[in-house]
């Protein structure tokens, strides 16, 4: 009996610790993987833990790798926090046009002409197509909430650690990663950002499951996440309830992918708009990413292009999109928040759908700020109805694109 009674002032002891260092602190960190229903139940911002954030140190290159290096046509020479101040570039323009470097990245005083990093690195911040003129509208997001679903995340980064409300574990490795950096800043960055002023609830989850053979790729953990979200949603006031889960990634019709495909339903069911990389099972239409020259303006229509990884499809004949089905998102040449630092960024100048998921979620939230009552339906239906229809020419054959979305008709078009 004396022990049972021990166990218990010692159990009502911590969770009144628990409790005072919630009402007194501004942020409350957990020990655990899951933050308690009360914390969400009073709004406070609450974490599990702080992600371990270590500097690159990769030294010093004496040139840059060779054009038929593995991985050099495709996806551009990685020279993020290298020094490369040793040798010159100038003769290295078309080279340069596939980039990826950081803010600790040490450059060669001899650059060619019309690459300079850190004006490339500035534009690559600008969200695109207007965005930021409905910034000056003060149409941010603010007052409306979405979740993420991705990699572990550094939550102290300058970009977004104002927008971070709560940090939940699932299924998740340790230390900050650079993709759940970039898809928070693309979302609710205050400079790279489409949606700066909404707040986040974050879900580290690295797709992965703990089992006998070891960590394993299982798609099905995301419909863990989206059902953790649903769980915490439902403890939310009915003015912060999260309105969209961006998760940069994509299923099939597996095994797996019908337990994601079941939980998105439930999420619509709920009044949440769940963005993956493969909308087409739940809400019926495509979208795919836009490429953009380094030095070319974010906010023109004209700027735009197939993105680098389907370009060639598209050109070869290969690309299966229907335009007329098809969304279409900025992606490449694009800023965010770096993993290394809490206060630098990256620039890279090829992107993926992992960069177009928390863009369009972005700008659902801002459509959810100037029209409370939208759904996924009615946003989908004006971004087709408003968007831009663009043909390109390539090699004197015309390429239909799908559509692209136009944030400033878009919103108009809600008001």
């Amino acid at each position: 009996m004396k022990k049972n009674r021990k166990r218990l002032l010692l159990t009502v002891a911590i969770v009144a610790a628990i409790v005072a260092a919630f009402f007194v602190a501004d942020i409350v960190i957990f020990d655990t993987a899951k933050i308690p229903d009360f914390a969400y139940t009073e709004r406070a911002d609450t974490y599990v833990r702080r992600e371990t954030v270590e500097r690159w140190n990769r030294g010093a290159l004496t040139d840059l790798p060779a054009v038929g290096k593995p991985g050099a046509e495709t996806l551009g020479f990685d020279l993020r926090s290298y020094d490369i101040s040793g040798f010159s570039l100038i003769d290295k323009q078309d080279e340069l046009k596939k980039v990826s470097y950081d803010s600790f990245t040490r450059w060669s005083e001899e650059l060619p002409d019309g690459f300079d990093p850190e004006i490339i690195m500035e534009s690559g911040m600008n969200p695109g197509l207007g965005v930021r003129q409905l910034r000056e509208q003060s149409i941010t997001g603010e007052g409306v909430s979405i979740a993420i679903i991705d990699q572990p995340l550094n939550i102290d980064h300058v970009e977004y650690a104002d927008r971070i409300r709560s940090y939940e574990i699932l299924h998740s490795m340790e230390g900050s990663s650079m993709h759940g950096a970039a898809v928070t800043s693309i979302a609710v960055g205050r400079n790279c950002g489409v949606a700066p002023g909404a707040d986040v609830y974050y879900i580290s989850s690295a797709f992965i499951r703990l089992k006998p053979a070891g960590f394993v790729t299982d798609v099905s953990v995301l419909a863990d996440g989206i059902d953790r979200v649903l769980e915490i949603n439902r403890l939310l006031p009915d003015d912060k309830k999260i309105r969209v889960i961006s998760v940069s990634m994509g299923y099939r019709k597996s095994l797996a992918g019908r337990r994601v495909i079941s939980a998105i339903e439930r999420a619509k069911e709920e009044g949440v708009f769940v963005i993956t990389t493969a909308p087409e099972y739940n809400y019926g239409f495509r979208y795919n990413g836009l490429g953009r020259d380094n030095n070319s303006d974010p906010d023109s229509f004209d700027s735009y292009m197939p993105g680098l990884f389907w370009e060639d499809s598209l050109y070869s004949g290969y690309h299966s999109d229907d335009p007329a089905s098809t969304l279409l998102v900025p992606m490449d040449a694009r800023t965010y928040a770096s993993s290394s630092s809490s206060d630098g960024y990256e620039f890279c100048s090829q992107g993926g759908l992992s960069w177009s998921a928390p863009w369009l979620s972005g700008l659902y939230a801002l459509c959810v700020q100037v029209k409370p009552d939208i759904t996924p339906e009615e946003f989908i239906e004006r971004a087709f109805e408003t968007g831009v229809q663009k043909t390109i020419i390539h090699n004197g054959k015309g390429y239909t694109l799908g559509m692209i979305v136009d944030p400033v008709s878009l919103i108009e078009s809600l008001k």
